[in-house]
């Protein structure tokens, strides 16, 4: 069960998403924050993986997780979720299909869980649930939009800066040959462009 903090974190996030309406959208987002549970999530394990067959909205309330796409027998990672953000399986939570990505936690964490029957079922009944699947959207759009202007950088040394600026500690969290492959970069510029910086 959440506690008074952790729900109030929860409807803060919602909000700062969700533009409400009068108080019947107030009253609504009160319900569905309170359908949310509480789950941990160990370092190594998974909020979502390539097998499963429902996908939560989940909030981060503490920990570091990495979301990867999988090709073939390869896995690279697509992006970062840190605390007081959301994340989800776009392919299991708003297109009900099979996801080709998964989510690792990189650091022992707690996440607020909303199953994906109340998600569906906010938004069968439209107004707020509607509201927030284009939230959602929009979400996942800017974090794409982010992604992709890190891999635009001129160098090594800037997506470098461009992702610490993000995440400080991720330098901690993933293997030298993971952020590697994430900043589309090789190995030897990784560790060149860190040691410029003062990384290495």
């Amino acid at each position: 069960m959440l506690s008074q903090k952790e729900v109030e974190r929860l409807h803060y996030g919602l909000l700062s998403h969700i533009k409400l309406q009068g108080d019947l959208e107030f009253q609504a987002l009160s319900e569905l924050s309170s359908k949310f549970t509480l789950r941990t999530v160990p370092s190594g394990h998974t909020l979502w993986d390539l097998s499963s067959s429902n996908g939560d909205l989940n909030f981060i309330l503490e920990g570091t997780f990495a979301e990867y796409l999988q090709r073939g027998s390869h896995s690279f990672i697509l992006r970062f979720h840190r605390p007081n953000k959301f994340a989800f399986s776009e392919d299991l939570l708003l297109y009900s299909k099979r996801s080709d990505t998964y989510s690792k936690a990189l650091s022992h964490a707690k996440v607020a869980s909303l199953p994906s029957v109340h998600f569906q079922n906010a938004l069968r009944q439209g107004g707020l649930g509607a509201k927030l699947v284009e939230a959602l959207i929009n979400l996942s759009m800017t974090e794409y939009r982010n992604t992709t202007y890190e891999m635009l950088q001129t160098s090594g040394t800037n997506r470098i800066h461009a992702a610490l600026e993000q995440f400080p500690d991720l330098l901690h969290l993933i293997p030298r040959s993971e952020l590697a492959d994430y900043l589309g970069i090789s190995r030897a510029s990784l560790f060149r462009s860190l040691k410029e910086i003062g990384h290495e």
